[in-house]
C-alpha cells in the first residue's frame, strides 16, 4: 500500500507543478500527423510497412516485430538532460494478436534524440551489440507470458548517451517488481480493448522515474492501477545508467520497434495500439519540497473528491485532458 500510495504521489507532484508557466507539447490527433506539412516526421524508418494510420483523434500503430523500426517523432522546440524535470503522458488501447512465449517484445512510446537515437533496439544474432536507442526515455509493455520468465512486463526504460551498445548506458525496472504476473494484488495484465492512460513522471533532482497507470472511465475519470510497479532509480546502485553520459532528448516519439532475435514467420510480437493523445509538460524548478508539499494535498483531495481526478490534471490542457497541437 505504501508503495502505491507513493507512485500515486509522485505523479501527482509533477502533474501539479504545471499549474505554473510550464512548456507542453503534445498532439490529440485532431489532425493527420502522416501528411505532408506536418509537423511529425519519420525520426526512424518510414511508412512503407503501414505501421501508421490515421482516423479523426486517434492514431494507430500496428506492431509487428519482424518488420523495420518505423519511429514517428514530433520535435519539443528544446531539449531535455536528466536533471530536468517533467511528466510525460499518453492515452492509448490496444489488443495483442500475438506474443509468444519463448520471445519478447514490447510496444513503446516516449522521447528520443532525432539526431542521435537510432531504430536498433534489441541487437541480433550478427551483433549482439548493435542496439543505438542512445538518449531515449520510454514506456514499455512487453505481453510476452514465459512459461520460465513469468510476465507480461511493465516498466519504463532510460537509455543514455552512446557508449558502445545502447544497453551499456541503460536504467529500467529488472524481475519481479517489473513482472505483472508475480502480482500478489496489484494487476496482473494490462487490460486490452480498454481507454488506459499512462504517466510518466520524471524528477531531475533525485534521477527517479515513477510510472503510473490509469484506467480512463465514464466522464473520462481516472482510475488509478496498482501495478506494484516501483520507481525507477536511474543511479541506484547496480545501475547501468551513466549519470556523466547522461540522456539528451528533444522529441516525442511513438516507436514501432524491430526484433533482430525473431523471425518472420512468428514475430515476437503482434499487435495494434490506438493513441488518443501524447502530452510533455516540462516542470519548471524550483520543484522538490514545494512539489511534495502540494502533492501531499492533491492526495488528500482526491480521495475525499474522486470525482475531480481527470484528464492529465494541467489545466492548460482541454476538459479531456488532451493538449491540441501547437500551430
Amino acid at each position: 500500500m505504501r508503495s502505491f500510495l507513493y507512485r500515486s504521489l509522485a505523479a501527482t507532484m509533477l502533474s501539479l507543478a504545471s499549474v505554473s508557466t510550464a512548456l507542453g507539447v503534445g498532439d490529440d490527433f485532431s489532425l493527420n500527423p502522416l501528411l505532408g506539412g506536418s509537423p511529425w516526421s519519420f525520426g526512424v524508418g518510414s511508412n512503407s510497412n503501414s505501421h501508421f494510420s490515421w482516423t479523426p483523434g486517434e492514431l494507430t500503430v500496428l506492431i509487428n516485430t519482424s518488420l523495420p523500426t518505423a519511429r514517428l517523432d514530433l520535435p519539443l522546440g528544446t531539449t531535455l538532460g536528466d536533471t530536468d524535470s517533467f511528466l510525460l503522458s499518453a492515452r492509448f488501447s490496444f489488443n495483442v494478436a500475438n506474443a509468444p512465449g519463448d520471445q519478447f517484445a514490447q510496444f513503446s512510446f516516449g522521447l528520443t534524440n532525432q539526431a542521435q537515437t537510432g531504430g536498433d533496439r534489441t541487437g541480433s544474432l550478427a551483433d549482439f551489440n548493435s542496439a543505438n536507442t542512445y538518449h531515449t526515455v520510454e514506456f514499455d509493455y512487453f505481453p510476452n507470458v514465459s512459461p520460465t520468465f513469468g510476465g507480461p512486463t511493465l516498466s519504463p526504460a532510460v537509455f543514455g548517451g552512446p557508449a558502445g551498445s545502447a544497453f551499456n548506458n541503460f536504467a529500467s525496472v529488472f524481475g519481479s517488481p517489473a513482472n505483472l504476473g508475480d502480482n500478489t494484488v496489484g494487476i496482473t495484465t494490462l487490460p486490452e480493448n480498454t481507454a488506459l492512460q499512462a504517466e510518466l513522471a520524471y524528477d531531475g533532482a533525485t534521477k527517479i522515474l515513477t510510472l503510473n497507470m490509469y484506467e480512463v472511465g465514464p466522464g473520462e475519470l481516472l482510475t488509478l492501477l496498482n501495478t506494484e510497479l516501483v520507481p525507477l532509480e536511474l543511479t541506484a546502485f547496480g545501475s547501468a545508467y551513466d549519470p556523466f553520459n547522461p540522456f539528451s532528448v528533444d522529441a516525442l516519439s511513438i516507436m514501432a520497434y524491430a526484433d533482430g532475435f525473431t523471425t518472420p514467420q512468428v514475430p515476437s510480437l503482434t499487435a495494434e495500439v490506438r493513441y488518443d493523445f501524447i502530452n510533455l509538460t516540462i516542470v519548471p524548478e524550483p520543484s522538490a519540497i514545494m512539489l511534495t508539499v502540494i502533492g501531499a494535498v492533491v492526495v488528500l483531495v482526491r480521495t475525499f473528491h474522486p470525482r475531480l481526478v481527470r484528464g492529465t490534471h494541467d489545466p492548460a490542457l482541454s476538459p479531456s485532458g488532451r493538449l491540441p497541437r501547437q500551430p
